[in-house]
């Protein structure tokens, strides 16, 4: 079967091996991943698992990040075929940049979407300052994955569903809330957006009991469900085990690649 993996990252070879390093280092509890980090290493297991094609969803931790990154995906995406870039954005980037400029540049590029991360990038995501970067992500229809739930670096959590559920009311907006709607705050993700107009990926959600995988699928509706993994972090070989025990027939086909491609136009 075929199968798209809608959250995977990888860091330039330089960097890859300590970069991981560094971010397990500043987990609260141990991690595992699989790999090394960088591209090669992510299409080894691609072809290890049985994926198709992946997204890369790089994000900017930093301002001064975006520019750079955002030639380095779009330079990427056209030497890959299994490996699609997302770009990057900051959402203090208009501080030194034009931010709809950067981002209406990139969609002409081919880019489909950008990664936000609440947590890696210190900001509330319900915040009305930031209706500018979503208006402009509309207007170039690019998708916007979040980070949506706790996160093993940050004690804090800003991308709770509780928050994320006001940026539904931003309607044309297309969304994707990682790790079923909120990772280990799938409780709250019930209350606040199943069944609602955006779209979840099961990326790191293998901890999940399967009842109540299944029940988030079936209530949230399978055709707004996405397979992800979070590679390095998760692998898709682990979460391809998850889900088959899980959802069969038309319904696993949605989930592992026809949402993607509807979503994305691939």
């Amino acid at each position: 079967m075929k199968i798209i993996d809608v959250h995977t990252h990888f860091f330039p070879d330089n960097i890859g091996p300590k970069t991981i390093e560094h971010l397990k280092a500043h987990a609260q509890q141990k991690i595992s991943s699989y790999g090394n980090g960088t591209l090669a290493s992510l299409k080894e297991y691609m072809k290890k698992d049985g994926v198709s094609l992946s997204i890369n969803c790089p994000v900017a931790t930093k301002k001064e990040q975006v520019i750079s990154i955002n030639r380095k995906m779009i330079e990427c995406n056209k030497r890959e075929k299994d490996v699609i870039c997302f770009g990057a954005m900051h959402p203090d980037f208009g501080e030194i940049g034009d931010m709809e400029e950067e981002l209406g540049f990139i969609a002409g590029a081919g880019i489909k979407g950008i990664k936000l991360h609440p947590e890696y990038q210190q900001f509330y995501p319900d915040d009305p300052k930031y209706l500018r970067m979503y208006e402009a992500c509309m207007k170039n229809n690019l998708v916007i994955i979040f980070h949506t739930g706790a996160d093993m670096a940050y004690p804090d959590v800003r991308s709770t569903p509780k928050r994320m559920a006001q940026l539904l009311t931003i309607k044309g907006l297309r969304m994707i809330f990682a790790h079923m709607g909120g990772y280990r705050m799938w409780d709250e993700a019930g209350k606040y957006f199943l069944g609602k107009d955006v779209f979840l990926d099961t990326a790191y959600s293998v901890e999940m009991d399967d009842p109540l995988m299944k029940q988030i699928i079936t209530c949230h509706g399978p055709e707004k469900i996405l397979f992800g993994t979070d590679f390095p972090w998760e692998s898709a070989g682990r979460t391809i085990a998850k889900l088959d025990k899980i959802v069969t027939g038309e319904i696993k086909e949605q989930i592992y690649h026809k949402n993607a491609e509807k979503l994305l136009g691939i």
